[in-house]
């Protein structure tokens, strides 16, 4: 009788289990991560809007202006519309500061400068910076993409910490 409870109970956890990983499965399959290198941190978005995306630097002068502020790493996220003739965008800025760097970079007179908290854990703060709106048509495939990640990038589960 023990044997045939323990062979339930072990079934029922490996049922549970699948169902888990299946779950995760369909998730993993809608979703793609952006790495924010070299911000620690990676964004997950559509999966079908990640191939128009993409990472780089901050450029200067406002590099200058970053790293005296304190931040320890910046990025910059382009969109690069695939529909339309156009260039790539400056879709959003991440920023990771030390928290009372950040906290000390605010001013509540003008609007933040690097970008609005969305994670504060560990003493340190990532911050973004994106748009109000979408610069394309949002008639276009392009303006709708746009619109889809402007709902998400202020919200932190659309960030994972990483090693």
């Amino acid at each position: 009788m023990e044997s045939y409870l323990y062979f339930t109970r072990t079934l029922s956890r490996l049922a549970a289990l699948a169902a888990a990983l299946a779950l995760g499965a369909c998730v993993s399959h809608k979703s793609a991560d952006i790495s924010l290198a070299p911000v620690p941190y990676a964004m997950r978005v559509p999966k079908e809007i990640a191939p128009k995306l993409s990472t780089g630097p901050i450029e200067a002068p406002f590099r200058r202006e970053v790293e005296t502020a304190g931040a320890r790493a910046a990025a910059t996220v382009f969109f690069n519309p695939k529909d339309q003739n156009l260039p790539r965008s400056i879709f959003l800025t991440a920023y990771f500061f030390p928290a009372s760097k950040f906290d000390a970079a605010q001013n509540p007179n003008e609007p933040p400068r690097f970008g609005i908290e969305v994670i504060r854990a560990g003493g340190m703060v990532l911050s973004i910076a994106g748009p109000h709106d979408t610069i394309y048509d949002p008639a276009t495939p392009s303006g709708r993409d746009v619109m889809q990640l402007n709902k998400e990038i202020y919200k932190p589960q659309t960030y994972h910490r990483l090693p």
